[in-house]
């Protein structure tokens, strides 16, 4: 298998509903939505589809599904919208239990590493939705030892319950 055949493929492309919303559905089967919004207003390329929307819909794979492709000449890689809808999807409790676990992380170690009480690391665990900056801190630190070396600080566990009577005998 060559390094071709490892890259994300996109076998079609629409513009959503929302202004720079993009469905995409990959050869692998899948499909995701990507918010191009960031992209539109931060580069100075793609800036134009922020007073242009019609030219924005006019989307399509270009020839290989390695990108996509617009009238216009602008185009964008199959890697990078991958990687913007991994990063745009919601996180919620359960992969920061994943997370811990990964890390073989203890409540009070979770809470230093985003700077939260250990009663907010407890509250999220059950949460449907993780707030963005802790989704795009997991992210980061699961994809960067090196960042997670930086902000990881061990923390011994506290034996639970009353401390044992010392005999004397």
């Amino acid at each position: 298998m060559d390094a071709m055949d490892t890259l994300p493929r996109i076998k079609a492309v629409s513009a959503g509903k929302a202004p720079f919303l993009l469905n995409i559905a990959w050869n692998d089967g899948t499909n995701a939505k990507v918010d191009l919004t960031g992209l539109v207003h931060s580069s100075r390329h793609f800036k134009i589809f922020a007073s242009d929307r019609k030219a924005f819909v006019r989307v399509k794979p270009d020839e290989f599904g390695t990108g996509i492709e617009w009238e216009n000449g602008l185009d964008y890689s199959a890697g990078s919208l991958r990687k913007l809808s991994e990063e745009q999807k919601p996180v919620g409790g359960k992969s920061l239990v994943q997370f811990e676990q990964r890390h073989n992380l203890n409540t009070e170690e979770t809470a230093c590493i985003f700077s939260v009480t250990d009663r907010t690391v407890q509250s999220y665990r059950k949460m449907e939705v993780l707030p963005k900056a802790v989704a795009v801190a997991m992210r980061h630190l699961d994809e960067d030892p090196t960042a997670f070396a930086a902000h990881y600080k061990p923390i011994a566990m506290k034996p639970r319950g009353r401390p044992k009577a010392n005999r004397v005998g």
